[in-house]
């Protein structure tokens, strides 16, 4: 009987100590951390860039860092022309004034953007230099509005293990800005963007002006002598001219950027001239348009008189009137003249027709070499090809589709000629 007692007061203390303690650990007063996702989500912004065409090359996002700044990777919208800043979860655009301050080697830029944001609505940056990291995540906004929180893990490399546009900022658990992602899914720490914003001033260099900034030293235009073109069809050489200086050096810039590597010849006018240096021609289908985009960026025409369309010059092309206002030339494409000879008689109807004078040397290289007479001030004359007509004239004798070869004639590669 004792023994059942014992048993049974022994049972009871447990469960009567059970209890106490829930009701203790019920009783704790749990912390609940702010939700700063509305906040953080009006910083947010989606970029979206054009080239000089109009045409859309590329996309990323970005996030405020002061009411009228947006952080964004630099590679990415170099090259543009223009661009324009899309709130996330929004349908309205805004305008990007310019860039005020930019850091190559960390691949960052700010942006001066017309939709502003009150300072008390910005998230702070985080005030250590830190790469891998617990408890972080970055924001999108679904199809019905919704914030959606995602998390994500940082290695010790700094490398982020989920891909994300580059560009969209990361948060940490207090809703500050832990960074944000880089063009390789890379991690741009808080203190390289705390770096940048001294240099971030009230005033602004357009878009356009950023495809001149590079840490790269190009060779200088005294020491080239011009370029060649390795094709599927065969290398065609060609000297540069030092009277159109501007020219020469952009054409060194391309080649040493590779810009040129893997395009096609991608219009031909039988037995006339042939042209290249389209970015849409890279990757482009047998039945793609391709021939209306260049590096996003145009040259102003410096026609010198000398310097004529006769057979084998080199020249750069132009969009049309009605796209190209500005009446300037492509800054990657150019056409080689393959061209026919002309009588004199020719060279008078010409003339009178397009309101032309040619003088002594172009009638005599008209009537023996020939070439294009027509274009003659109207397209600037930057280069003449040194060998290779005879790849030239092959290619301008291809069958065509429309004015693209049926069978792709493409650039290998374009190397530099050095005195």
């Amino acid at each position: 009987m004792q023994l059942r007692y014992f048993v049974l007061t022994i049972i009871a203390t447990l469960m009567l100590s059970a209890c106490n303690t829930s009701t203790s650990e019920q009783e704790k007063p749990q912390v609940i951390k702010p939700d700063y996702s509305e906040r953080n989500k009006n910083a947010m912004a989606h970029i979206i860039a054009y080239d000089v065409y109009g045409s859309f090359l590329g996309e990323a996002n970005g996030v405020y860092v002061a009411p009228d700044i947006v952080l964004t990777t630099m590679s990415w919208i170099k090259g543009a022309q223009k661009a324009k800043l899309n709130p996330i979860g929004s349908k309205q655009t805004f305008n990007v004034f310019g860039f005020s301050a930019y850091n190559i080697d960390d691949d960052i830029v700010a942006l001066r953007v017309e939709r502003k944001v009150s300072s008390d609505k910005l998230p702070p940056i985080v005030n250590i230099d830190a790469i891998a990291g617990k408890g972080l995540h970055y924001l999108t906004v679904d199809n019905r509005k919704r914030i959606v929180k995602n998390n994500i893990d940082i290695d010790t490399l700094g490398v982020i293990t989920t891909s994300i546009p580059s560009g969209t900022p990361i948060f940490d658990e207090d809703g500050c800005i832990y960074g944000m992602v880089g063009r390789n899914n890379d991690l741009i720490t808080a203190s390289t963007i705390k770096e940048i914003l001294p240099r971030v001033n009230n005033i602004h260099e357009s878009i356009y002006q950023m495809r001149l900034k590079s840490n790269k030293v190009y060779p200088k235009a005294s020491t080239i002598a011009g370029f060649t073109l390795n094709t599927s069809m065969g290398k065609i050489s060609m000297r540069l001219f030092d009277e159109t200086i501007e020219y020469k050096e952009n054409i060194i810039r391309l080649v040493t950027d590779h810009f040129y590597d893997s395009l096609l010849v991608h219009r031909v006018l039988e037995n006339y001239l042939i042209q290249t240096g389209a970015a849409d021609s890279r990757n482009a289908g047998p039945d793609a348009q391709v021939g209306w985009q260049g590096p996003g960026y145009t040259i102003p025409m410096h026609i010198v008189p000398t310097l004529f369309h006769k057979r084998g010059m080199v020249a750069a092309s132009k969009l049309p009137q009605d796209h190209n206002s500005s009446n300037r030339s492509d800054g990657s494409q150019f056409y080689i003249v393959a061209g026919r000879t002309f009588s004199n008689k020719d060279l008078d109807d010409i003339e009178k027709e397009y309101h032309k004078k040619f003088s002594p040397a172009q009638r005599e290289a008209y009537t023996t070499v020939g070439g294009a007479p027509y274009l003659d001030g109207d397209y600037t004359v930057f280069a003449e090809v040194t060998s290779g007509m005879d790849v030239v004239d092959k290619i301008a004798a291809l069958p065509l589709n429309g004015d693209r070869p049926i069978k792709d004639v493409r650039i290998y590669k374009a190397t530099l000629i050095r005195k």
